[in-house]
């Protein structure tokens, strides 16, 4: 009995040993099958975040180009601008002389003060226009001829000249001021008077066949000369003078402004002229007709 006992314990131990046997193998199996799993899950995960990164290099790579892409056809229409590409054949006068504006701002600086009105919309020629300086120094002429030609193109200067707008800087307000000269009505001692309208009197001086009105108007000094002999009527040139500016504002001088009118306007001489100071910088502006000096330097900004 004991001895079958004994064989009986040893086949039990023999089936459970190898049963044992089997389970661990098959848990070892699963494992190696689970870490293969993961391996597998890892490796995907790895591709698609190398997909992920390849989408998203390429996506910038698009978007480096096309900024690169604008920034040049920008830098392209700045240039076309600048070289005055387009003549602007079909753009009216004042049109023209905005451009133009637009160019000098361009190149010379934001802060250079510009015409924006040409004086010239009554005419079927074209105003063309030819700068140089720096935005310290520079001068803006403004020529008439029968074809439209870009801005400071060669043969602009063949034009009719009818304008210049020159901008100097002084080292000193003081200095920029005694540029100027002025005159004001207490320093005309008793000279007779003429009532210009507008509530506006003026000095009469006269003198070898010549004659010189006077007025200030702000910080303006104001003068019309005409000769009676020559039969220039100096009184009616002032009259119209003062009615114009009654409608269109000159610009304001920070110390000093002088105006020198002639009674005749002349096509070949730019004898009407404005000069004025803003703070240690002097403009002068000259034009060859009255009113067209004055709606223009209206429109300076």
């Amino acid at each position: 009995m004991k001895k079958l006992s004994k064989l009986t314990l040893t086949l039990l131990c023999t089936a459970l040993l190898a049963g044992c046997s089997s389970e661990s193998k098959q848990a070892k199996d699963t494992s190696s099958k689970t870490q293969t799993s993961k391996v597998a899950e890892k490796s995907s995960s790895s591709q698609a975040k190398s997909s992920e990164t390849s989408q998203a290099t390429q996506a910038s790579s698009s978007s480096q180009s096309s900024s690169s892409s604008s920034e040049a056809s920008s830098s392209e229409s700045t240039q076309s601008q600048t070289s005055g590409d387009d003549k602007g054949a079909n753009l009216t006068n004042n049109e023209r002389v905005q451009y133009a504006a637009g160019a000098m701002r361009q190149k010379l600086g934001d802060s250079a003060l510009v015409v924006t009105l040409s004086g010239q919309e009554d005419t079927n020629k074209k105003v063309n226009i030819f700068f140089e300086g720096d935005i310290n120094n520079y001068t803006a002429n403004y020529y008439l001829a029968k074809e439209a030609k870009n801005i400071n193109e060669d043969g602009v200067k063949d034009g009719s000249l009818y304008a210049t707008l020159t901008k100097k800087t002084y080292a000193s307000v003081d200095e920029a001021k005694d540029q100027i000269e002025y005159t004001t009505d207490a320093s005309q001692g008793s000279l007779p008077k003429i009532n210009l309208g507008y509530n506006i009197q003026a000095t009469v001086n006269s003198g070898a066949g010549q004659r010189y009105l006077h007025w200030n108007e702000g910080n303006w000094s104001l003068t019309m000369h005409g000769s009676p002999v020559a039969g220039e009527n100096p009184t009616v040139a002032a009259q119209k003078a003062v009615a114009l500016l009654e409608r269109y504002r000159l610009p304001a001088p920070t110390q000093r402004g002088n105006a020198r009118f002639e009674t005749t306007d002349k096509n070949d001489y730019l004898g009407q002229t404005l000069t004025w100071n803003k703070d240690n910088v002097v403009y002068e502006f000259k034009a060859n007709n009255l009113e067209r000096l004055i709606v223009m330097a209206s429109s300076l900004q």
